[in-house]
């Protein structure tokens, strides 16, 4: 990475994940209260405590759901057209695991916002550790991406890696009533707990059947470099911020989606000579490139 950090944020989910509700709780809200998170009432608007108010603000931004605007002055949060209004109006009530899948890509690719989950994703190729062996790893990983006068709380940097374990796999050494709920995304099959071996975990990818190709298709488009319209099959596997990175997916695996997604007419492939190259197809992208940082809205359909 050519430009590194000139300061890490840590720790700004205030320790709470992703809860069944709250990410639906505040898209509904934002309409009537665009100044929300910064109401007085915001707690009982939203019904949970002033921590959980700022977690909610996080993660609405960090999903790409939410921007913070100016609006006379003032700053408002609003729903983004590009993926919050998609989602209203096809997974309102964050059901899908489609919908899932594109909040998890959007968090693990967020090198600004959430930092440790793009480390994790992008940087640690374990497929089995412990919160320790990741941490040691993650540690290292950090100070390479920030500039040299970059300082940061080490017990922070400790909290965001037992909330990235969280967020996809039950933690076993939480003992906290209060935050021993499930993310939604621990439905997505990105990290388990080692059934042999207590304390441990292992990185896996989603089933097979849970997956949609699509997803696919909306991670090549928002990292689709503008006037290419080719991408090798060893970048969409091994990028930064691929669907090999942030899925966990072999290259089988891969090859398969790919080989989905030219059966429904997206994309091209070639592997003659050993090239391995996909190339877009050129309506899908003239389409959908400028809204590859958000959801598309004809993704859901086969091209016409």
């Amino acid at each position: 990475m050519e430009n590194k950090l000139s300061k890490v944020r840590l720790k700004r989910n205030e320790s709470f994940n992703i809860r069944e509700g709250w990410l639906r709780k505040g898209m509904k809200l934002l309409p009537d209260y665009p100044n929300l998170f910064s109401l007085e009432e915001a707690m009982q608007l939203l019904g949970v405590g002033s921590k959980m108010v700022k977690s909610i603000k996080y993660w609405l931004l960090t999903t790409g759901l939410a921007e913070e605007k100016k609006v006379k002055s003032k700053i408002e949060l609003v729903i983004t057209e590009e993926l919050g209004e998609v989602i209203n109006q096809y997974d309102p009530y964050f059901e899908d695991l489609f919908t899932l899948y594109i909040l998890h890509v959007n968090i693990a690719s967020n090198i600004d916002n959430a930092t440790i989950w793009y480390l994790f994703f992008n940087k640690y190729d374990a497929k089995t550790f412990t919160k320790e062996d990741m941490q040691n790893v993650l540690d290292n990983e950090l100070k390479k991406i920030l500039n040299k006068d970059v300082t940061y709380s080490d017990s922070l940097f400790r909290d965001d890696c037992g909330s990235v374990i969280k967020m996809y796999a039950d933690d076993e050494d939480n003992n906290d009533p209060e935050d021993n709920l499930s993310s939604p995304l621990s439905a997505l099959g990105l990290l388990v707990k080692s059934q042999t071996k207590k304390g441990t975990f292992e990185k896996t990818a989603p089933r097979y059947d849970k997956l949609d190709c699509l997803v696919i298709l909306y991670i090549m488009l928002r990292n689709k470099i503008e006037g290419k319209d080719s991408v090798s099959i060893n970048d969409l596997l091994t990028g930064e911020n691929s669907a090999g990175k942030l899925l966990n997916l072999t290259r089988p695996r891969l090859n398969e989606y790919l080989d989905q997604l030219r059966a429904r007419g997206y994309i091209t492939i070639n592997r003659t000579a050993g090239l391995d190259m996909v190339y877009f197809d050129k309506d899908i992208t003239a389409k959908h490139t400028p809204l590859r940082h958000g959801l598309p809205p004809a993704i859901r359909t086969s091209p016409t």
